[in-house]
């Protein structure tokens, strides 16, 4: 399936999750029946009809139903659906897309409906998912909704903002390149380049206003230069435009399972090197600066130990020592 076609198709769907009506001749319908939108050039109805007849042999919560004449389609169970994408791995990602383009609104009527239909759902089956926490959590108040949108149109467009900031003290980023929004560590972050202060990733939660700059847009083309940092990103700490370093661990028998080639990495730097006659664990973490990897290294003391290099082996030591004179 295309690009295109798939991006058509996850579109509908988002369409009849927002509890609308489609018809084959082009015709939308709000929830109590009313048009909302009646297609009119030929292409784009042939187009429909087809990705239509697609999502009803592939979805059987999405059902016919004859209205003025016309066959529609419906979507009887926001919960089937979610639940469809989850038993296929392929459709993760779009599952993903779904829920970020989509507000608070629709996930608490998604819950809702979800745990009416759960005697639909197999004993077995609604036992296996469990989600602590979900990537708009903290944009439920209306404030904080309204400037991520902000910041989602100004990233799709390639647009300028100056963006008010309060981290300990207020500050104000003035013709900001709002780059990408980024979601990690159970946070979302803005990546902006401003000209007076460069590369920064600012959290979302700790910004207080987005005004239009003076500057409109920027080319596209300015995104390259920032490709192998979004790639190789591993938590809020990773400096952009910083010399890598490698530091070097080990960690022992106790914990050596969680760090063996193939389980999953802690962070993606994270290099398998060799496991020692005592069952101990050797492996790497590539870091810009110590606070990308040390927090993590912290959270599995006394089990783990730094062998180099010398430097962050002292900052941690200096951490250390910090806290025992509190």
């Amino acid at each position: 399936m295309s690009g295109k076609k798939t991006n058509k198709i996850f579109d509908l769907i988002q369409l009849f999750v927002e509890k609308k009506t489609i018809c084959k001749n082009g015709n939308i319908f709000n929830q109590q029946g009313i048009l909302i939108q009646k297609l009119e050039d030929k292409n784009e109805i042939r187009n429909l009809k087809r990705y239509l007849s697609e999502i009803e042999e592939n979805y059987s919560h999405i059902v016919k139903i004859k209205k003025s004449g016309s066959h529609c389609y419906k979507l009887v169970s926001t919960a089937e659906i979610f639940h469809s994408f989850l038993s296929n791995s392929e459709e993760i990602a779009e599952l993903l897309r779904l829920i970020y383009d989509s507000d608070k609104n629709l996930m608490n009527e998604l819950a809702e409906e979800t745990q009416a239909n759960l005697d639909k759902i197999s004993k077995k089956e609604k036992n296996i998912f469990l989600f602590q926490g979900l990537p708009f959590d903290e944009l439920k108040e209306p404030k904080r909704k309204e400037i991520f949108n902000t910041l989602k149109v100004a990233t799709k467009n390639n647009e300028y903002r100056d963006i008010h900031y309060h981290y300990n003290n207020p500050n104000i980023f003035k013709n900001a390149q709002c780059l990408k929004l980024i979601f990690m560590d159970s946070n979302w972050y803005i990546a902006i380049n401003s000209q007076e202060r460069g590369f920064r990733l600012l959290r979302v939660a700790f910004i207080t206003l987005v005004q239009y700059s003076k500057k409109e847009t920027y080319h596209s083309n300015k995104l390259a230069q920032y490709s192998n940092y979004f790639k190789t990103i591993q938590n809020p700490m990773t400096l952009y435009g910083v010399e890598k370093k490698v530091g070097h661990f080990l960690a022992s028998p106790k914990v050596a399972k969680y760090f063996k080639p193939n389980m999953k990495k802690y962070l993606n730097s994270q290099t398998f090197i060799e496991e020692r006659e005592d069952g101990s664990i050797e492996f790497t973490l590539e870091y810009t600066q110590p606070l990308e990897v040390l927090p993590f290294i912290k959270k599995y003391l006394p089990d783990i130990e730094v062998l180099s290099p010398p430097s962050l082996k002292e900052k941690m030591l200096e951490d250390l020592r910090a806290y025992l004179k509190k």
